[in-house]
Parts: C-alpha cells; sequence; structure tokens
C-alpha cells in the first residue's frame, strides 16, 4: 500500500534539536510507492511538503484529496504557453520574451507544489532591484499568475501563491502634448502620416487601430468608427487584420462633422482591402515609427510614439470633463479603473469647488 509521511529534520519527536537543525530544508516528505521503493523530497515549508504527497499518484488519476500528480514549473510553463492559442502574435512574443529572461529563471526547477506567495513576492522583489520597469514587472505578474490559476484549476495545487503580492507602483506620467505641438507635428510629415496623426489624436485610436482602418468601419450613418479588427501586419509586406488588443477594445467611436469630411475623403481614396492609410506598399509598423523618430528630431517634445495620441486625445476629453467611465469607454479600456491607473492626475481635485458647496449644507 503506497503511503506517505512528513518528517521534521529540525526536531526530534520530544522537541529537542537535532544536529541538522538551522540547517538546509526543514521539512522532509517521504513517499511509499506500495513495492517498498521510497521517494524523499525536502521543503522549506510543511504545508509544500504535504501538497507534494498528496500529488504524489499514478498519471492521470487524482489522489484522495483530488489533486493530479505534481509537475516542474518549467513544465507547466510549457503546457500553458501550448494553450495561448487566442492570443495575438504580438502577445505570443511577449509572453516568449517573459518566459524565456525572467519567469524561468526565477521559478525553473522548482515543483509548482513547493511555490508558496513568500517566494512569489521574493522572485517580484528581485526583478524590481534588478532594474525591471514597474510596468514590465506587473506585465509579467500577470502571466505568472495566470500560469498559477489553470494550475488550480487543472487540480495540480489547491490554491495559487499569487495572493497579498505587494507589486511595484507606476509613476502618473505627465502627458504635456498640447494642440499647438499636434500642428507642428502634422505640418512636417509627409501624407498618408499627416492625416493619420489627425485622425489618431482626434478618435484616440491605438497605432495598431489607425492604421488597419478600412472604409467599412466606418458607419456614415451613425457617425460612428466601429472597431472589430486592427492591423497585425508584419514586416512581411502581407496586408493583415487581426484581434483587438483586449474583448474591451470592441467598441464604437463618435466622430462629427469635420472628422466625417476627413473620413469621407480617405474612404474615397481607399487603398488595397479599404485600408484608409497606404503608399506605394502596406504601412507597416516599422514605416510609421521610423516617421515618428524622425519628427522627434525637430519636436523632441512629442513623446516617444504614435501612442502620444492617444494620451493626447484622453488629456482633452478629461479637461472638458469627461468621466473616468465615458473616456474609459471611447478608449476601449476594460473600465474606469484602467483609466484612472494612467490619467488618475489629470483630474481636477476639485477640493475648492467641495468645500464651497459643503458650506451651503453648513450655512444657517
Amino acid at each position: 500500500m503506497a503511503t506517505g509521511r512528513v518528517n521534521d529534520l529540525w526536531h526530534r519527536k520530544d522537541r529537542t534539536r537535532t544536529t541538522r537543525y538551522g540547517k538546509g530544508k526543514r521539512w522532509q516528505a517521504v513517499w511509499t510507492d506500495g513495492t517498498g521503493k521510497e521517494t524523499k523530497r525536502s521543503f522549506d515549508y510543511k504545508d509544500a511538503a504535504q501538497a507534494w504527497l498528496d500529488s504524489k499518484t499514478t498519471d492521470h488519476t487524482l489522489n484522495p484529496h483530488g489533486l493530479k500528480a505534481d509537475m516542474l514549473f518549467k513544465d507547466f510553463w510549457a503546457k500553458w504557453r501550448q494553450q495561448q492559442t487566442h492570443q495575438r502574435p504580438s502577445s505570443l512574443r511577449m509572453i516568449d520574451s517573459a518566459g524565456r529572461k525572467r519567469i524561468l529563471p526565477s521559478f525553473n526547477e522548482k515543483y509548482l507544489t513547493e511555490i508558496k506567495r513568500e517566494d512569489v513576492q521574493v522572485v517580484i522583489n528581485a526583478w524590481t532591484a534588478s532594474g525591471l520597469a514597474p510596468s514590465t514587472a506587473r506585465l509579467y505578474y500577470t502571466y505568472m499568475r495566470q500560469v498559477f490559476k489553470e494550475a488550480v484549476f487543472q487540480r495540480i495545487i489547491r490554491e495559487s501563491p499569487c495572493v497579498k503580492i505587494s507589486l511595484p507602483q507606476v509613476e502618473s506620467k505627465n502627458f504635456q502634448f498640447s494642440k499647438e505641438t499636434l500642428e507642428q507635428l502634422i505640418s512636417i510629415v509627409p501624407e498618408p502620416y499627416a492625416t493619420a496623426m489627425r485622425v489618431g489624436a482626434a478618435t484616440g485610436l491605438r497605432p495598431s487601430e489607425l492604421f488597419g482602418l478600412s472604409k467599412q468601419d466606418i458607419d456614415f450613418p451613425n457617425s460612428v468608427i466601429r472597431m472589430t479588427l486592427q492591423d497585425s501586419s508584419r514586416r512581411t509586406g502581407e496586408l493583415v487584420r487581426g484581434p483587438l488588443k483586449t474583448k474591451s477594445s470592441r467598441r464604437s467611436v463618435s466622430f462629427g462633422p469635420v472628422m466625417r469630411d476627413i473620413l469621407l475623403t480617405l474612404c474615397n481614396a481607399a487603398g488595397p482591402e479599404g485600408r484608409l492609410f497606404h503608399t506605394a506598399g502596406v504601412v507597416q509598423v516599422w514605416k510609421y515609427e521610423a516617421v515618428w523618430v524622425n519628427a522627434r528630431k525637430s519636436l523632441p517634445e512629442i513623446g516617444p510614439g504614435w501612442h502620444q495620441l492617444r494620451h493626447y486625445h484622453a488629456s482633452v476629453l478629461i479637461s472638458h470633463g469627461f468621466s473616468p467611465v465615458a473616456v474609459a469607454a471611447r478608449l476601449g479600456h476594460k473600465d474606469a479603473n484602467e483609466t484612472l491607473r494612467t490619467y488618475a492626475h489629470m483630474w481636477d481635485s476639485d477640493g475648492s469647488a467641495m468645500a464651497a458647496v459643503a458650506d451651503t449644507v453648513a450655512a444657517a
């Protein structure tokens, strides 16, 4: 009969200290497979040792605790990665980079049941201390959390260690892009990029959404842009449209009379597959990024890339009093919390105004 037990290597049964006290891992899990063969593994924590025993079973069967056989983190990562068929190519490249550079080196030879909350926190702290940008550390943590969530779902571990983790704070960005800067920028870049900048600033579309626009996306009767796909073209020169960044990115972006005239002109001169922005070939990422880099030599204040036009659009909406919920819906954010994480500093505190209103309550 298969059995398992956990030994305390630091204390005897009478609670006196052994010669190994304070040295190495304290808890030893011993598994006997029923034929007399023993397998031993040491752990820092007792519950990790017990979880390992719980998971020791034959392939594809459940033990009395309902858990499947334990796996090395690196093996489960590979299994989880194969399931990410719904991700965009750019997202998959980011996941692979995160795994190769940071996540796998941190947990590569550890079993899933060995990894505890404290271990995850140590890893996050190490990433931050090594100079990894807070936003990147938070993204990598998101991937790691998804892996452990899947391990729980597959009943390999009882619970995820990704709980109550302190993540590095991302500083609010102070966007200084102005209307004057926008007009200067538009004046020094060639078409179709100048018009693309005007449309981007007026709609808040992401660069891939902007350069993926086709005339079938423009609903003139209702004065909205129907965002359903974005550009996924790569250096191969192929015209490809793929899924949006997130489910929340699927939205309708309204436009007024001025933008209507601009969009109508673009639709009448649409290129292959109805693309609104086109040159002799496909407007690939490297092409429009190069245009921005060159423009920044003359206007360093425009910041790093086309996404600044999206930030500018958000700042205009906020300055006109629109709520975080309204801004989130237009930008395609998941919710207002996502919007506030980036733009909270742009909303006035209205402290003096609130004080004045409160005074009307106190007045006799």
